[in-house]
């Protein structure tokens, strides 16, 4: 239970992905009490998007009887930029640009939405809830089809001048290096999500050295999921192993870089993408952070793997939206 929560209210915490979405009723004790799943229209235009989130809201109350207009508010995550106070949104994998989404929210519900980026509430989950309980400086990394970072310094969410602070993603970590969605180069981003690591397979496949995956997904990167790699390490496959670690390798090399910086007491890795890959990833990306920051700095900073899974960004949003 969270402490101060209990308030006989429920709250929707909400996470807009690329590709699908999650909606989670949570009640006063902070406890998700049912979960609707949908998918994202991203091909259908920002209205579609929108409606489909309203339909996966109702869905999640309807699982447990409860009227819409019973739930206090709703805590929208989203995966780009946002405006809290115009209430708009660019998410750019989903060709969404300044779109009102607060106010086409609360028309089709008539609720209070609060929006708030993805990571920031899947860190925010992590520290009241999760592996992160009782620190007080942590920087939540979130690997998926980008990489995300969300940062609690002195007890308290910190989202920068505009927003958008945090974006470890885009910290450059190779001048001149692959170009990253975002436009620049070299970005962590480009080198270390899941889409990079796809890029590489489809590569690695095209050479001949994993014909297997051609027959399942083609030269189509985006086919590529999180348990493509999760069984080539269990199978040993050194091409995907080779991946993996290239991944890891260059997300060490960041997190040393801002651990320097922000001097955190841990790092919590989250997204479903590196829940998959567990223990190996996690041992090298700490190994590697050590390796490139100063000892007097580094030796204590913990890499911990996020605990609450698929929970942590709807479930951060709805405890978000609660305090909002």
């Amino acid at each position: 239970m969270l402490e101060g929560m209990k308030d006989d209210a429920y709250y929707i915490g909400f996470d807009l992905g690329g590709t699908k979405m999650i909606a989670a009723l949570v009640d006063g004790d902070g406890t998700i009490v049912a979960r609707a799943r949908g998918r994202t229209p991203g091909d259908e235009g920002a209205d579609a998007v929108a409606a489909a989130m309203a339909i996966t809201i109702q869905e999640a109350c309807a699982q447990v009887g409860l009227a819409p207009e019973k739930v206090k508010a709703i805590g929208a995550a989203v995966p780009g930029v946002m405006d809290p106070v115009r209430g708009t949104v660019t998410l750019t994998n989903l060709n969404l640009k300044d779109y009102p989404l607060r106010a086409t929210l609360e028309k089709a519900l008539g609720l209070p939405v609060f929006m708030e980026n993805d990571v920031n509430a899947g860190t925010w989950a992590e520290f009241q809830l999760g592996v992160a309980k009782g620190l007080h400086h942590v920087v939540g990394v979130f690997v998926g089809t980008g990489i995300g970072g969300g940062l609690i310094l002195d007890g308290k969410l910190y989202r920068g001048w505009k927003g958008s602070a945090g974006e470890v993603g885009h910290v450059i970590i190779q001048e001149g290096g692959p170009l990253c969605g975002c436009g620049q180069y070299g970005c962590l981003e480009a080198f270390s999500s899941r889409n990079a690591m796809a890029k590489d397979a489809v590569s690695a496949a095209a050479a001949g050295n994993l014909p297997e995956l051609i027959d399942k997904t083609g030269t189509d990167f985006r086919k590529f999921k999180s348990s493509i790699f999760e069984k080539g390490l269990e199978k040993g496959n050194p091409d995907i192993i080779k991946i993996v670690d290239r991944s890891a390798f260059h997300l060490g090399v960041a997190l040393a870089s801002v651990a320097m910086l922000l001097n955190p007491e841990a790092f919590v890795i989250g997204g479903g993408f590196a829940d998959r890959l567990q223990e190996r990833y996690l041992d090298l990306v700490l190994r590697t952070m050590r390796e490139h920051a100063m000892p007097s700095v580094i030796n204590e900073v913990q890499v911990l793997m996020g605990s609450l899974g698929d929970d942590a960004v709807p479930l951060g949003a709805a405890l978000l939206a609660r305090n909002a």
